[in-house]
């Protein structure tokens, strides 16, 4: 090889390494250039997180849409939060303190299984609630719209009455309402959004109701009705007694049984005393399957009783009567005020000195139903506290024995009031007066219910709720 071309293949070396220097420089370059894109963006992302520890984006970023309708992460925070107390509070009603141990809304909702054979958890329950609800108030709000319905000022009243009393709450703990809002419904959540949602669950659900009250019922649709499902309305009153044939362990479990039997037999017999628990008012759904078609037969009368043989033991049960459903339901204003906790004396004795001092703040305002009403919402801690305490046609078997007692006392009139206590704490009662007749009251409203569900699943048939981006931010206060 020539010097020349030794030369030659020396340059073109040269030039390569130039050249693939160059590239080096041009790659380097360009990382250093995405690197400083990949530290805005980062910067970028970090401020959107800031904003959204702060709540403003809440407010904007999307979470659902429903028919062309958008609603916020915050707006959906509202309605998830206050899915999450309405469905704790029918388990409330039905089960009181014990409902915590089937739903608690102040543990992580994912790690509570609604569903064993599912593996659904409640996390899983209130979101489809959630969703649900969200369908059908904003079809019912459109639908309000287009009929030109209009909330009553007093809605708007208690809307603001809710904020002041969240605003006052959150003032005896230090916070501000706002900072209250957020704790109790989620990041975003303000006094806008809060009010907003309020109004527009409010106008929707009152819609709702609205239409239901315009349908004509007439006294042949609920006798219609009633013959169609009697068992839904009629009840019963009957008491029972248990003896258990569970064998401990190293016992012989036959033994136990004969045992059992024999007692209960004893029992049935009159021979041998027993404590008896008492049932009132069960409609025949409530009641257990072993012995419910025996105390709904036609042909029980007062004083019958029945031994019933289960796995675990005997049942003697003594039907007491068919309950009449033609009568008057009352109703009765309260005001709940429920100890800190209920297993402590010292507790109890401070919620009846609060209940006392309540009533005596009732009689200085002047002792009037209208003065009872703002101390109860001012003070109670049940969820009629918005309406002033007060429960309309109240019927027999709807609350506890104490508080029915009570209301239903033949000698009571308009006006009455005294302080009772129940399980749930004290309450300071009033006695408004007496309302409608219970069988056409409670089948008329079972007719206007299920035409009113028949309407709500016409509306909503095929919508559904799409989820966005913001969805993933959802319930996290609740996680």
């Amino acid at each position: 090889m020539s010097e020349k071309e030794t030369l030659g293949m020396t340059e073109q070396t040269s030039e390569k390494k130039e050249l693939s220097a160059a590239e080096k420089a041009k790659k380097k370059k360009a990382k250093y250039n995405l690197a400083k894109v990949i530290v805005a963006l980062c910067v970028v992302l970090c401020v959107v997180l800031t904003v959204f520890e702060l709540g403003v984006t809440y407010r904007t970023v999307k979470a659902a849409e429903v028919d062309g309708t958008e609603y916020s992460v915050a707006e959906y925070n509202w309605l998830y939060t206050n899915s999450v107390y309405e469905i704790y509070n029918n388990y409330y009603r039905t089960y009181g303190e014990m409902a915590a141990y089937f739903f608690n809304p102040q543990g992580n909702l994912s790690e509570q299984v609604y569903n064993s054979e599912t593996g659904e958890t409640w996390a899983d329950y209130v979101k489809d609630y959630t969703d649900r609800t969200f369908v059908e108030m904003t079809k019912l709000y459109d639908e309000g719209k287009a009929a030109g319905y209009e909330l009553d000022e007093e809605y708007y009243e208690t809307i603001e009455a809710e904020w002041d009393s969240m605003e006052a709450v959150a003032k005896s703990y230090g916070y501000s309402a706002n900072e209250y809002a957020e704790l109790n419904y989620g990041r975003g959540v303000n006094e806008k959004v809060f009010k907003e949602m309020y109004e527009r669950y409010y106008y929707a659900f009152t819609y709702a109701e609205n239409v239901a009250e315009n349908e004509e019922v007439t006294a042949s649709d609920i006798d219609a009705y009633y013959g169609e499902h009697a068992e839904d309305f009629d009840s019963v009153s009957y008491k029972t007694y248990f003896a258990s044939g569970s064998a401990a362990e190293g016992e012989d479990a036959e033994a136990a049984m004969d045992e059992a039997k024999a007692k209960a037999e004893a029992v049935l017999a009159g021979t041998e005393e027993a404590e008896f628990s008492e049932v009132d008012y069960s409609v025949k759904a409530s009641v257990s399957g072993t012995y419910a078609d025996w105390l709904f037969d036609e042909a029980r009368v007062a004083g019958d009783k029945e031994l019933f043989e289960t796995e675990s033991g005997y049942y003697v049960v003594e039907f007491v009567e068919a309950n009449d459903l033609h009568y008057n339901t009352v109703d009765v204003r309260h005001i709940l005020v429920a100890p800190a906790d209920t297993a402590n004396e010292t507790a109890w004795q401070e919620a009846l000195e609060a209940a006392e001092k309540y009533e005596a703040e009732w009689k200085e305002l002047g002792g009037s139903e209208e003065n009872f009403a703002e101390i109860a919402a001012k003070y109670s801690v049940d969820g009629s506290a918005a309406n002033g305490g007060l429960y309309e046609n109240v019927f027999k078997g709807q609350m506890v024995k104490e508080f029915e007692d009570w209301s239903f006392d033949p000698a009571r009139k308009a006006g009455d009031s005294e302080i009772i206590k129940t399980q749930f704490g004290y309450h300071i009662m009033y006695f408004s007066g007496v309302a409608e007749e219970y069988y056409s009251y409670v089948v008329d409203s079972a007719v206007r219910g299920e035409r009113l569900n028949a309407y709500i699943d016409e509306i909503i048939e095929g919508v559904e709720v799409s989820e966005l981006f913001g969805n993933r931010f959802v319930g996290k206060h609740l996680a």
